[in-house]
């Protein structure tokens, strides 16, 4: 949006193409964080913040494996974009601007987001582009899916798209910008670019990587996943869907102390349950079969532990329990594990040595440190989880400038690209670093128009 709402304020002819019915994306799922150093929200508090001290801190979290060029350049970036936000009237949480302790924590407050989340930043772009369709400067094409790229001796020339209706439709233009998303509703893509890891999240369905792909099959340099981190713990819903909803993941570390085993395909324990370092847990994550584990725990805990499934409540959670692949109670563990696709005999030795090891004081093999009671008071429960991801953590390759370079590392004459297909790792390296998705994917895309560089 604000690539071409900038670049039809400078006088260029705007088709935006669109695959879904109406503009505004992953915004519509996000969370919404933007982050920036030197802004107005943190003068009123009195914190001192810098775009150089944000860049530092994100080499810190990130050991730097993220491109320290390209985050200095959106740390440069950044303070105008969150002022432009400001000046639309965005309506901020009164909580920002905060340290998110969910992700890897900056050092100062510096990360902001409104209300109604990703929500409320679409609340203030689509009316700007909007105006800019009015005023007959952009053309704005709905339901239009990207199907290739096509060029002229070396130059993208434009664009074939496939209409709702089946149609389809050809776009020529002097130059392209590429701002369709990523592939976290394209398992096969998925799989490719992390190694064959399975896809389960909840992505924007429209994120099916076709920008990637048309882009790849003219020459274009791809950055495969080196650093992909899954968020731990999704409940799959609808079964067989691959697809989770944020709302609905059960409540883990860091916001809720562990009471339950966490265990894999064979019973065995996976992972550690209370494991205070987020990366550390994301990457064993990746190392478990299938991403995939089950969430163990007892009568006896469920009637006393803080409650770990907040949004599965009543006859919804009943249902589950009668209904749901993913949910499963028994009375006794080996018919647990039968009902839940676990191996019994790994199951029964897990919990085992976990009650044998709470009654004799020993110290935990995987290190975990909070352990406030064993598993041993029928009926016993089991629910299904994955290791999930919203975001597409590899993507093209493109300079500073945001033109789209070739395996020769060449710039695609023609060719820009700007947001997510960029992949999460260009700025965020081997971490998730709060805001620094959407804020450079709105400050890149802004000064690909505003600078004139695509016209």
């Amino acid at each position: 949006m604000p690539a071409a709402i900038f670049a039809a304020r400078r006088g260029a002819r705007v088709i935006l193409a669109e695959a879904e019915a109406t503009p505004g994306g992953t915004l519509r799922r996000a969370a919404g964080h933007v982050s920036a150093g030197g802004t107005r929200l943190q003068r009123e508090k009195g914190i001192e913040d810098n775009p150089e001290a944000h860049s530092v801190d994100i080499a810190r979290i990130t050991g730097g494996t993220a491109d320290p060029g390209m985050v200095a350049l959106a740390c440069e970036m950044a303070p105008r974009t969150v002022a432009w936000l400001d000046e639309l009237g965005l309506d901020w949480d009164p909580a920002c601007p905060a340290i998110l302790h969910a992700l890897e924590a900056y050092s100062v407050p510096r990360t902001y987001w409104g209300r109604d989340r990703g929500r409320s930043i679409a609340a203030v772009l689509v009316p700007e582009l909007e105006r800019e369709i009015d005023a007959g400067r952009i053309a704005f094409l709905p339901r239009h899916r990207l199907e290739a790229l096509e060029q002229s001796g070396g130059t993208v020339t434009g664009a074939r798209f496939r209409r709702a209706d089946g149609g389809e439709a050809r776009i020529s233009a002097a130059q392209t910008v590429l701002t369709s998303g990523g592939y976290t509703a394209n398992p096969a893509l998925f799989a490719e670019m992390t190694g064959g890891l399975p896809l389960c999240g909840g992505a924007e369905p429209a994120n099916t990587g076709a920008g990637l792909t048309a882009a790849r099959e003219i020459g274009a340099a791809v950055r495969p996943a080196r650093h992909f981190l899954p968020h731990v713990g999704g409940i799959e819903d609808p079964p067989g869907s691959r697809r989770t909803a944020r709302a609905d993941n059960p409540v883990l570390m860091p916001a809720r102390q562990p009471w339950e085993i966490y265990v894999d395909r064979d019973g065995r324990r996976c992972l550690r349950e209370d494991e205070p370092d987020r990366v550390t847990q994301q990457q064993a994550m990746t190392r478990v079969p299938d991403m995939t584990f089950w969430i163990v725990w007892d009568a006896a805990i469920d009637a006393t532990a803080p409650d770990l499934l907040p949004t599965w409540r009543g006859p919804r959670l009943e249902a589950a329990w009668a209904d749901h692949p993913a949910f499963s109670k028994a009375d006794t563990l080996d018919a647990l594990a039968m009902a839940a696709g676990v191996d019994p005999g790994g199951l029964a030795r897990t919990v085992a040595a976990w009650n044998a090891a709470l009654a004799a004081g020993a110290p935990d093999p995987l290190g975990r440190t909070h352990r406030p009671a064993p598993i041993a008071t029928p009926p016993f429960f089991a629910v299904r989880n994955h290791g999930t991801t919203a975001t597409s953590s590899g993507g093209l390759v493109a300079d500073r400038d945001c033109r789209v370079l070739d395996t020769q590392g060449r710039p695609i004459a023609g060719l820009f690209a700007a947001g997510e297909i960029l992949g999460r790792e260009l700025l965020s390296g081997n971490a998730f670093v709060g805001g620094m998705s959407i804020t450079p994917a709105l400050a890149f895309g802004r000064r690909l128009g505003e600078a004139g560089l695509v016209w």
